[in-house]
């Protein structure tokens, strides 16, 4: 697919940003942007149509996607808002698109993987405008072994941390991510994995922790060399191994956690965190719904009190060591449950959470795709997105 035609061929180019993570003047953590304190309200971003999944190799990448033929990518820029709930775009419904929308909830940082996509390439033109239209950075990731992606294992074995040809192939990955990105001006940070100590995610990184963490050391080197201007952080399933991090993986400079502990937010991982692996601490998921389906005061009471929490936890308050979240997820993916021509039953499971906490991940987004029937464009808006606008939009909060 060609798309010359798009219409960022007259953006104004700007240089990479330079991010770095300094302690805080009164204990803490903080991010800074050019030497300004920069607190993620980061959302996971995919638009994925119904129909469309992963299991079967079906699933296009959001930033290629044009199911309209119109030279548009679909989500970013053609998603309506269905306002009155009656599952049809009306005249005073037009198309604004999911970058319009995340500026007007307050988002200023979304996650994205660059090798989520088999033989599909990134537009870095689409990142560029989400940047430079909507003032929104993206923390780039690389898989990093998980599911097997660029670590060239195959599925029944998964990647095996140990081996030394599957080591040369991640470090390949890696380095094609961050040559291509690091001097881009959307460029946030970079991030390896998510949550591979997980059985789940395939990898051997669980049985093996203390060589999947020298290899993160080994590979956080390398970005450093390459690259100088952006910090690199790890996703973890929770707070497991903190002592294989602390004794073998000096060099990330941020630990990423997906955490799902409940509405009360998180606990005692703050604490945790800085008496044993002592990094500033990014949530790269939370969120989600227990056992609820669509029950969108559940929802709202889940996210209202994690992000209150990691909020009360930046430098200056709490333990000091947060930088911020991303909300899991802007947007319902109906594969999940394993049929993804039919939204989950409501209240029924489909995939667990983590833990204790049981939720159908079908219903996790901040947005809804309304009945499915014009999928990927009409968005219905949960109440949990007009409180992100709330609280991510007040000049107190910034």
């Amino acid at each position: 697919m060609k798309w010359s035609w798009l219409l960022f061929t007259f953006v104004i180019f700007t240089h990479a940003s330079e991010v770095t993570v300094a302690p805080a003047e009164n204990g803490g953590w903080q991010l800074l942007v050019d030497g300004k304190s920069f607190f993620i309200k980061g959302v996971t971003y995919r638009a994925v149509k119904v129909g469309q999944s992963p299991d079967n190799g079906t699933l296009e990448d959001w930033a290629v996607s044009d199911e309209n033929h119109n030279h548009h990518c679909d989500g970013p820029y053609d998603a309506w808002v269905d306002k009155n709930g009656n599952d049809t775009q009306d005249a005073d419904e037009p198309a604004v698109g999911d970058f319009q929308l995340m500026k007007e909830m307050g988002v200023n940082a979304i996650r994205w993987y660059h090798n989520d996509f088999h033989g599909q390439q990134p537009h870095k033109d689409i990142l560029r405008d989400l940047y430079q239209t909507y003032g929104i950075r993206v923390a780039i990731g690389d898989k990093f072994g998980a599911y097997t992606i660029g670590s060239g294992a195959n599925w029944k074995e998964g990647t095996d941390y140990r081996n030394a040809k599957q080591q040369e192939k991640m470090i390949e990955s890696v380095h094609k991510m961050v040559m291509d990105h690091k001097d881009e001006p959307y460029t946030l940070m970079w991030i390896l994995g998510n949550e591979n100590n997980l059985h789940f995610t395939n990898t051997n990184a669980g049985q093996y922790p203390i060589d999947y963490a020298k290899f993160l050391n080994h590979v956080a080197e390398l970005i450093h060399q390459w690259d100088g201007k952006h910090p690199v952080a790890f996703i973890n399933g929770d707070t497991a191994f903190l002592k294989f991090y602390h004794d073998h993986a000096p060099a990330i400079d941020i630990f990423g956690v997906n955490a799902y502990r409940g509405a009360h937010g998180f606990g005692g991982l703050w604490s945790q965190l800085k008496n044993y692996y002592n990094k500033p601490v990014l949530i790269t998921e939370y969120g989600g719904a227990e056992a609820a389906g669509n029950d969108e005061d559940h929802q709202l009471e889940y996210h209202k009190g994690c992000w209150n929490d990691i909020a009360a936890n930046r430098a200056g308050s709490g333990q000091g060591n947060s930088i911020g979240g991303f909300a899991y997820e802007w947007l319902d993916e109906w594969w999940k449950a394993g049929d993804p021509a039919h939204h989950a039953e409501v209240g029924g499971t489909g995939h667990q959470g983590v833990g204790a906490v049981k939720w159908n991940q079908e219903y996790c987004g901040l947005l809804s795709q309304g009945s499915g029937a014009h999928s990927p464009f009409e968005r219905q808006l949960r109440k949990v997105y007009f409180f992100y606008q709330s609280a991510w939009l007040e000049k107190s909060n910034p």
